[in-house]
């Protein structure tokens, strides 16, 4: 724990691409696997991880109250209760009290020397939030949904993250197979050349999701979004796991 950890970043070009939603589930598959993880919510305003997560009635603290110093460092971070090994940062309710980017990548450093992963959720779009939220990432995830707006959207943050020099790998979110199976949609392969990424899995549309963010309740595992998550920490974690059919993802 704490060596050589690498920080992570989730992104997006457009809102609604589900940022927070692969955040908070590629924290927990991590965590199945043995991981100890910390989750940074980057989304001053709007934060989303301590509903999801199940720590919103509970949290007091978070980013600018630690540099506020109206707490010590540990004491904004909490353990979500329906993922053990998953810890939250939440974001300030405040959007004047958005952290500067050398906060961040100060904080996301000092946090790394405690868990075997920091993954931090980022605003969409390329404004001032996107700046904070990559400031110390070592890597990113590009999450789109499967239309050509938000697959474009993802090309341009795409080209921002390769000026910084962070490698990214993309996240394709909500996808319906029916449609592309149809022909009636882009597929996963016009998609991917759209955005100008590498792919690293794809998360279907599916309802398990929806109600677990809502009540703050564990995604069961063995649900089409639940299997997609495991295999996308697989593949974070360096295993070799192919694709899944587009037929074994509908419900």
């Amino acid at each position: 724990m704490g060596v050589n950890v690498v920080i992570s970043v989730v992104t997006s070009g457009k809102g609604g691409a589900g940022k927070s939603t692969v955040t908070a589930g590629l924290g927990c598959a991590l965590a199945r696997r043995g991981r100890r993880v910390l989750l940074v919510d980057g989304d001053a305003g709007l934060r989303s991880l301590d509903v999801m997560l199940g720590i919103a009635g509970t949290a007091v603290y978070d980013i600018a109250d630690i540099l506020a110093g109206s707490c010590q460092p540990a004491g904004a971070i909490y353990p979500s209760p329906i993922c053990p090994d998953v810890f939250v940062l939440p974001a300030p309710v405040d959007l004047e009290k958005l952290a500067t980017p050398e906060d961040m990548a100060r904080l996301c450093r000092g946090f790394s020397r405690y868990y075997d992963e920091v993954i931090v959720d980022c605003p969409a779009g390329i404004g001032r939030g996107f700046e904070t939220a990559v400031a110390g990432a070592d890597r990113a995830f590009v999450v789109t949904t499967p239309d050509m707006v938000c697959a474009r959207d993802a090309q341009i943050i795409a080209r921002l993250l390769r000026k910084r020099e962070i490698p990214a790998r993309l996240i394709i979110n909500r996808l319906r197979p029916d449609p592309i199976l149809r022909g009636k949609m882009p597929d996963i392969d016009e998609l991917i050349d759209t955005a100008a990424l590498q792919l690293i899995g794809v998360l279907p549309e599916d309802e398990e999701v929806a109600v677990a963010n809502a009540y703050g309740k564990p995604l069961p595992v063995e649900s089409n979004a639940g299997t997609c998550f495991a295999n996308i920490a697989g593949r974070y974690l360096g295993e070799d796991i192919l694709l899944a059919d587009l037929r074994r993802m509908q419900a």
